[in-house]
């Protein structure tokens, strides 16, 4: 069920609101559980077996870890197994066989392929899964782990499918008192709606752009056109997946629970390394706390340091998906941090014209791999921009009126100016009321847009 589609705006989300809050506190956690389960339902069916599966394993690995004496670093490292195995079936199973099929095939060896379904949000859901598992490990003396407790931080609707990664030692104090609060729900419903807009007014408007682009080959593709896509790209990635994100901010905090930001502005970065401080931040800060600070961190010498970052970020490309323009994705992301790394004075020297060029040059190696369905195609946009050529089919005559308006506004929206206009005026009463009309007209806008009727998935729904 995708938060921009009638269904949910109109039928879902009011019931489910509305009951939880005429229940007595105490009834709403094994409510929302079970308007959890329902809502991955409506969308997987019976695969919402695997979800209940994982929230088994982790509730009982973590009672494990709570009662148990001895043994907790082999409860934790089963229980952590055990959802990787999860993971790696369904979300990579079908291409590993897929390649060891084309490899075996040269030898007159027909290995079979699997067509496994991929479920939505089954990165999302597994992570946080391993994360009650190690906070628990790592703090058993915490209250009792409960089956609710456990079972809804996992599988809340609001980030179940994309995010962001909530810490299991930072969502379950919130449950005990989810109290719901007339400011509260403005802030979450204003914060939805601004959500809603990113998604239906300028990431769907340009999606539809780069869908005419990113289906031409290497004797269409122009200089112009192929860099215009990659960075009409970015613009539509940040604003799928950042209104994603406000939508679920927005919607936890109508409930009563509080998750964290995910993204903070990261278009204005300066570096490789602030671009991850900045983008994603769930996940950069769970792959930083559970996979490279364990591994050892910066602290093990140079080329430990450097060994480990690799292996996080090719991680992090896998953890996309599982193909090899991902991998790809990965290396260039480690190839960058790591050679600003090694070169930390060079880049603390440098100005804003150098810096706005180098990222330039960063998104276009990230997103042309990103976006890209195989290497082959990477290589023909990156070639098309490095080597210039003529553009057989020209950027605008592949956009109408719509689409430029969405890229200038989403042009100007990367950078801070809400934050900005909010410290200066944000307490003046006008600025409320501006805040309101201003809300009500997105809303209106977005639910009279033609890509509501088929509810356009969010990008980050195939990871």
């Amino acid at each position: 069920m995708v938060f921009s589609s009638p269904v949910f705006l109109f039928v879902f989300f009011p019931i489910v609101w509305l009951i939880n809050a005429l229940l007595p506190e105490k009834a709403r956690l094994l409510f929302l559980l079970a308007a959890s389960l329902l809502f991955y339902a409506y969308g997987e069916g019976a695969f919402v077996i695997l979800m209940i599966l994982s929230i088994l394993v982790s509730y009982l690995t973590n009672i494990l870890i709570q009662t148990k004496v001895g043994g907790k670093r082999f409860f934790a490292a089963f229980g952590i197994v055990l959802n990787l195995i999860l993971l790696v079936t369904f979300k990579y199973m079908n291409f590993f066989t897929g390649e060891l099929h084309a490899l075996l095939s040269n030898f007159s060896v027909d290995f079979p392929v699997t067509n496994l379904h991929l479920p939505l949000g089954i990165s999302f859901f597994t992570f946080q899964a391993i994360s009650s598992i190690v906070d628990v490990y790592r703090n058993p003396g915490q209250p009792r782990v409960t089956l609710i407790g456990t079972a809804l931080y996992i599988s809340f609707f609001p980030q179940l499918i994309a995010g962001p990664i909530v810490r299991y030692n930072y969502f379950i104090p919130q449950i005990k008192k989810m109290a719901v609060h007339y400011a509260a729900f403005l802030y979450g419903a204003k914060r939805f709606v601004y959500g809603l807009a990113k998604k239906v007014l300028i990431a769907n408007t340009l999606a539809a752009v780069n869908d005419r682009i990113f289906v031409l080959r290497a004797g269409q593709l122009g200089t112009l056109t192929a860099f215009g896509g990659i960075i009409l790209f970015g613009l539509q990635l940040y604003f799928d997946f950042s209104g994603y994100t406000d939508m679920a901010i927005g919607l936890a905090r109508m409930f009563g629970i509080k998750i964290p930001e995910n993204f903070n502005y990261p278009y204005i970065s300066r570096t490789a390394s602030e671009y991850w401080r900045r983008w994603h931040i769930s996940l950069s800060s769970w792959i930083r706390d559970y996979i490279y600070i364990p591994m050892g961190g910066s602290r093990r010498g140079l080329a430990r340091t450097y060994f480990n970052l690799w292996v996080v970020f090719v991680l992090c490309g896998l953890w996309h998906g599982a193909a090899w323009n991902y991998v790809l994705f990965g290396i260039v992301a480690a190839f960058m941090v790591s050679t600003e790394r090694l070169f930390k004075g060079f880049f603390q020297k440098r100005g804003i014209v150098f810096s706005v060029f180098y990222m330039l040059l960063y998104y276009i190696l990230l997103y042309g791999s990103f976006r890209t369905t195989s290497l082959t195609q990477t290589g023909e946009f990156l070639l098309a921009i490095f080597i210039p050529q003529a553009s057989p089919v020209p950027l605008w005559s592949l956009m109408n009126w719509q689409e430029w308006l969405a890229a200038a506004a989403g042009a100007v929206l990367i950078f801070p100016v809400y934050p900005k206009l909010k410290n200066s005026v944000g307490n003046k009463t006008a600025f409320a009321v501006f805040e309101a009309v201003l809300a009500l007209l997105l809303f209106a806008a977005s639910i009279s847009q033609s890509s509501m009727v088929f509810s356009d998935p969010f990008i980050y729904f195939r990871f």
